[in-house]
């Protein structure tokens, strides 16, 4: 009985998709940082920093 209780709640749990929203938000949330340190980089004479 256990088991199957278990089984149906991991269904419900699949199902409920929260994985995708967590998916999706933590992969917006990447690009929007990755976006603003390139602007950054680009605003503070990028070559300063990989030219040495």
């Amino acid at each position: 009985m256990k088991l199957e209780s278990i089984s149906v709640a991991g269904n419900d749990a699949n199902q409920s998709g929260v994985g995708k929203k967590f998916l999706i938000i933590s992969i917006s949330i990447t690009v929007v940082l990755n976006l603003s340190i390139a602007i950054w980089f680009f605003m503070n004479d990028m070559g300063r920093f990989l030219i040495k």
